[in-house]
C-alpha cells in the first residue's frame, strides 16, 4: 500500500528550512504517486501549502539571500500578467503566481505541457474553459491562430510555430475562492481573466514532464516568450508587497 505524505505536516514557520520541509513533501508524493494523479496533488496543495504556511515561508525567504538569489534565478512576470515565482524545480515545480491589484490582465488561450493542481491562496480566480469546435458554425465559436509553443531547451529558446486557424468555443466561466483547490490536465484549454481590483495568489504544482510542446492562441502578434528573470531585490520587493496586503 502506498505511503501518503499525510504523515509529514508542514506547519506555518519563519524557520530557514521551510522550503526544504516542503520539498521532502513533494518529493515522497512523487516517489509514491503518479504524475497523473493530480486529485492526489491538489489534496497535498490543500494540507500543505495553506495561507499561513505560505506565508511564513516567504517571510522565511526574506531572510536568506542564498535562497532568494536562487529563487529569483528562475522567477519572472509572466508575459500572461502574473508574478511567477518558482519555489521549487525538481522535475515537478512548485510556483506561487500572484495578480496584484491595480493591474488587469487577461491570458492567451493555452493549454500545458504538463497537468497541475492549483490552491488559491487569496481572492477569487476567475478563468475560462475553452475547446475546439470542428463545425465553426456553432454560434458563439470564434477563429483563432493557433501555434506550437516549444518551450527553451538549453541554448534554444522558447518559440512559437503557426499551425493553422482554428475554432474554438468557450464552454465554461469559473470563479475559484481562496481556499479552493483545482486541477487542470494537459490538453485542456484555459486563461486566466483578472480584472485588476483585488489581490490574487495560488500555490501550483506543476508534474513532471518530458513534453516541450502546448497550444497557445495569442491575442497578439507577438506574445512574450522569454521575459527577464528576476533579480533578488525585485524578488524581495515582490514578497514583502505580497506579505504586507494578505
Amino acid at each position: 500500500m502506498p505511503m501518503t505524505v499525510a504523515n509529514i505536516l508542514v506547519t506555518p514557520t519563519t524557520d530557514s528550512r521551510a522550503l526544504t520541509d516542503l520539498q521532502h513533501v513533494f518529493d515522497r508524493h512523487f516517489r509514491h504517486y503518479s504524475a497523473s494523479d493530480l486529485p492526489a496533488l491538489a489534496d497535498v496543495l490543500t494540507t500543505h501549502c495553506d495561507l499561513p504556511v505560505i506565508k511564513g515561508l516567504l517571510a522565511a525567504l526574506l531572510n536568506d539571500p542564498a535562497q532568494l538569489d536562487d529563487i529569483a534565478s528562475r522567477s519572472y512576470w509572466h508575459g500572461n500578467g502574473f508574478l511567477k515565482i518558482v519555489l521549487l524545480d525538481q522535475g515537478y515545480k512548485l510556483r506561487l503566481h500572484i495578480w496584484f491589484a491595480g493591474t488587469a490582465c487577461e491570458e492567451n488561450i493555452h493549454s500545458h505541457r504538463w497537468g497541475f493542481a492549483s490552491h488559491v491562496l487569496v481572492g477569487t480566480l476567475k478563468s475560462e474553459l475553452w475547446q475546439e469546435v470542428h463545425t465553426p458554425s456553432v454560434s458563439d465559436t470564434i477563429m483563432m491562430d493557433e501555434y506550437c509553443y516549444t518551450a527553451k531547451q538549453l541554448d534554444t529558446p522558447a518559440q512559437k510555430t503557426f499551425v493553422q486557424t482554428t475554432a474554438l468555443i468557450k464552454t465554461l466561466d469559473v470563479s475559484q475562492q481562496a481556499g479552493n483547490s483545482y486541477v487542470m490536465y494537459p490538453h485542456e484549454l484555459h486563461k486566466i481573466n483578472h480584472p485588476g481590483n483585488n489581490l490574487v495568489a495560488t500555490m501550483i504544482c506543476t508534474a513532471p514532464t518530458d513534453c516541450l510542446t502546448n497550444r497557445l492562441f495569442p491575442n497578439s502578434d507577438e506574445p512574450t516568450l522569454s521575459p527577464a528573470r528576476l533579480t533578488r531585490n525585485q524578488l524581495q520587493q515582490a514578497i514583502e508587497q505580497f506579505l504586507a496586503r494578505c
